[in-house]
């Protein structure tokens, strides 16, 4: 922990919606803009659909808030503490909702001629759970899984920081990582470094880390000049990574980084003004359900609600469809935090910690032979 660094306890409603808006606005991607056919029947459709191929920057949205967020609850925290925290917060909502997408692809895949023929091997489900199947030579379960190895890689770089205690460097250690991030940008560099750097997504996790630092520490002419760069990185590499996503057009080729310069400008004001002293917190119990149906909306949204919407889709229309599909996915998110999210946490992390427990007694006695 940095000297003067102020770490703020409880949570701060504004993450909570801006996770949902986030979640939200890539189910719009999807469902709107990318599952619908070229000509929806609806004129309103086609209107929205000019807007909502826009929500895929809501996975941005998702780095920029992850690196506040993991940052700040990094704070105080041993190596193995954080691991475990980690593991228990996104592995059995994950898993539970792998299985599930693999369940609809042999029960509804059939009536989806667009995605029939995903094969659910034993092999690809093992290479999956670990969140990094392209390790194994696998293919993703949901194609949406991309971003989790993304998150992985980043917390693996916070665990470092904290296994190495280098957590009061944090802030040298991210103008470094920015450095490097622009480096790979205007240069390249070989696989293995952008792969650790998390090119070319490394601006956006920069950027909600810097934001928290400005809340927690205050503002400094080397934050606020590390700051502007990770905004314009971001800004460019966004340029490029659309082509991805939507059409590389010309109107895309200025509206894509004018939104994630927005992104950016709406949490500087949303996050990194702290509360002042004995400023009581907001209540925040709607807006902790909302921000508690994010993670396994955007886990279940797509590959489920691609087969939801085809298979509507002849028979109610494209606008049903994409509202039925839409509170089908909030419905099943909202089941998976209440079966499995919230309470496997805690017995998750008990196990952990007696596993941790155990394995650090079975290396003492082999280090230390004899002693009691």
């Amino acid at each position: 922990m940095r000297p003067g660094m102020k770490v703020e306890r409880g949570r701060l409603p504004a993450l909570d919606w801006l996770r949902f808006a986030a979640a939200l606005g890539v189910l719009a991607y999807h469902y709107v803009s990318s599952y619908l056919p070229d000509d929806p029947g609806s004129r309103w459709l086609e209107y929205a659909a000019h807007v909502t191929r826009y929500g895929y920057l809501g996975v941005e949205l998702f780095f920029i808030i992850s690196g506040f967020v993991i940052l700040w609850s990094a704070q105080g925290k041993s190596a193995a503490s954080f691991a475990v925290s980690r593991f228990a917060r996104l592995y059995p909502a994950f898993w539970a909702a792998m299985l599930l997408t693999s369940a609809c692809y042999l029960l509804l895949g059939p009536y989806a001629p667009q995605v029939s023929g995903q094969e659910v091997s034993l092999h690809r489900l093992l290479a999956n759970a670990t969140m990094m199947p392209q390790l194994f030579d696998a293919e993703r379960i949901d194609g949406v899984y991309w971003t989790l190895e993304l998150e992985i890689r980043f917390y693996f770089l916070v665990f470092v920081l904290l296994l190495l205690r280098q957590m009061g460097n944090t802030e040298r250690w991210l103008y470094l990582w920015l450095a490097l991030s622009a480096w790979i940008s205007l240069q390249g560099a070989p696989r293995w470094v952008e792969y650790f750097a998390v090119a070319p997504y490394g601006s956006f996790f920069i950027g909600g880390c810097l934001l928290y630092l400005i809340r927690s520490s205050g503002w400094s002419w080397p934050r606020a000049a590390a700051l502007a760069v990770a905004v314009v990185l971001a800004a460019t590499d966004s340029i490029r990574i659309r082509s991805g996503f939507i059409s590389a057009d010309m109107e895309s080729a200025w509206v894509v980084p004018l939104l994630v310069v927005l992104l950016f400008g709406v949490l500087l004001v949303l996050l990194a003004t702290p509360r002042r002293s004995g400023e009581p917190a907001p209540e925040s119990g709607f807006s902790y359900q909302l921000g508690a149906l994010t993670y396994p909306l955007y886990l279940t949204h797509a590959a489920i609600g691609r087969m939801l919407i085809e298979i509507l889709l002849p028979h109610v229309g494209a606008a049903a469809a994409v509202l039925l599909a839409s509170a089908c996915a909030i419905a099943i998110a909202w089941i998976l935090v209440v079966l499995v999210d919230e309470p496997a946490r805690k017995p998750v992390s008990r196990l952990l910690y007696r596993g941790l427990d155990s394995a650090g007694s079975t290396l003492t006695a082999i280090l230390r032979p004899g002693k009691p």
